[in-house]
């Protein structure tokens, strides 16, 4: 079979066409007949197994890929299905991410929207958090392990040549990663940390901003010398009219030393998010960043883990709601409950305000609660524009039992909280009603 030939099956998977060819390996597209999905393999390529040491370095990063990245359950990390590092050649069984690498909107020409460009680096940032919990360093972030999906979001990939900090997993070691997206420490073979892949994403960030990198070069060797030695470009300096703050957030990024750079993975995610809120125009889509933060910080959602929570963003409908608009009407069928996530909002009942209600609290949930009885019991109306997230309540039935018991709990707490108000309410009345006899 010639070397570009694409094979009917790979494994026990149906192959239906390439997806794309790198150095090292090829991906197809194909189908898994046992769970009735569409997957992507990635195959090492043939001719790279033939000298044995080199094979070798090979499946071992494959196996570190299944293993490392197999353990990684996140909205934003691609999901490993399925290996064999003993295949001839091995192969690995992907998610599979309808869309294109990043690297395809970094030309001047196909930069994408600012707004746009924060949110994804907001994601990634959140996606390589999780992963630095688990004790893993991606060491090879760049446009090109970054898939932007046909509906906006953002998948990390490739966690081939990954540093597992602790286990007991063999480590791929010497010169691994991009050189262009590698960090001082990185280059110089000092070790790698979390603030490694932050320097990385930084360069990222500011590459799909202005359309270059930060450190370029025509040679690998000169790259080095001026990731180690020089400083950056301003970053409005190649694209006038980037808001203000952005320098200084990619500067601290790609500070040469690793203590200089951001003390958390979610300091830079904040920093990003905080020019993001600064700008207008910004799509539902574009938002949310900024939900998955306004959420993050709101008691209801304290006992959800991050990845719990974009999967609760992911199952709802994100949507900015102008002062006025009713948000539901007293009497009619609840197929859905609302998340107030920014503004203040009225209810209503008999047109009479009995209540106002601010961030944090979710609205017509009894409609999920109690199926046999879905109506409405009061309306609600948006006191100020609202950022609200709407989630029906088939879809929350259906989701994965984690996000399930956390909104139990959740909804639980309130209603035990509500409980407790109630009843003070009412000992405060029977107290007044008590006094007023005695007198």
């Amino acid at each position: 079979m010639a070397a570009t030939d694409t094979p009917t099956f790979i494994g026990k998977y149906n192959v239906l066409r390439e997806l794309g060819r790198g150095a090292s390996s090829t991906v197809y597209l194909a189908e898994d007949p046992f769970h009735a999905r569409k997957v992507a393999v990635k195959r090492i390529h043939a001719h790279l197994l033939t000298d044995e040491r080199q094979a070798a370095r090979y499946r071992k990063a494959l196996r570190n890929e299944a293993l490392l990245a197999g353990q990684l359950k996140h909205p934003h990390i691609v999901t490993v299905h399925d290996a064999d590092g003993e295949a001839n050649p091995p192969y690995l069984v992907l998610e599979y991410v309808e869309g294109a690498a990043l690297s395809r909107f970094t030309r001047p020409d196909r930069l994408l929207p600012v707004e746009q460009v924060l949110d994804i680096c907001y994601k990634v940032c959140s996606a390589l958090d999780y992963a630095h919990t688990r004790g893993l360093v991606h060491r090879d972030i760049k446009p090109a392990n970054l898939m932007l999906q046909t509906s906006g979001d953002v998948k990390v990939m490739d966690f081939g040549t990954a540093l597992a900090t602790g286990g007991e997993i063999t480590q791929i070691s010497g010169f691994v990663g991009s050189p262009q997206y590698m960090s001082p420490e990185h280059v110089r073979e000092e070790g790698c940390t979390w603030r490694s892949d932050m320097w990385s994403l930084g360069v990222v960030c500011y590459e799909m901003l202005t359309g270059r990198r930060p450190f370029e070069s025509e040679s690998d060797f000169t790259t080095i010398y001026k990731i180690t030695n020089e400083e950056p470009t301003q970053p409005s300096t190649l694209r006038p009219g980037l808001p203000e703050q952005v320098d200084k957030v990619l500067m601290r990024a790609l500070a040469k030393h690793p203590e200089a750079r951001f003390k958390q993975w979610m300091d830079f995610a904040d920093s990003l998010l905080q020019i993001n809120r600064g700008m207008s125009a910004k799509t539902a889509r574009h938002r949310e960043g900024d939900a998955f933060a306004r959420m993050r910080d709101l008691p209801f959602f304290q006992g959800f883990p991050d990845a719990v929570l974009w999967e609760a963003l992911r199952l709802g409908t994100l949507s900015l709601r102008p002062a006025d608009t009713v948000l539901m009407e007293e009497g009619s069928m609840g197929e859905s409950f609302l998340l107030l996530l920014q503004g203040t909002a009225a209810v209503m009942r008999d047109n009479n305000k009995v209540a106002t209600l601010d961030p944090g609290v979710t609205l017509g949930e009894m409609a999920y609660l109690r199926r046999d009885e879905p109506k409405r019991t009061a309306t609600v109306k948006a006191d100020t524009a609202v950022l609200v997230l709407e989630i029906k309540n088939e879809a929350l039935h259906r989701a994965s039992e984690e996000l399930q018991i956390c909104f139990d709990k959740a909804f639980i707490e309130l209603l035990l909280q509500r409980l407790m108000r109630t009843t003070e309410s009412l000992s405060k009345l029977q107290s007044s009603s008590l006094t007023l006899e005695g007198h």
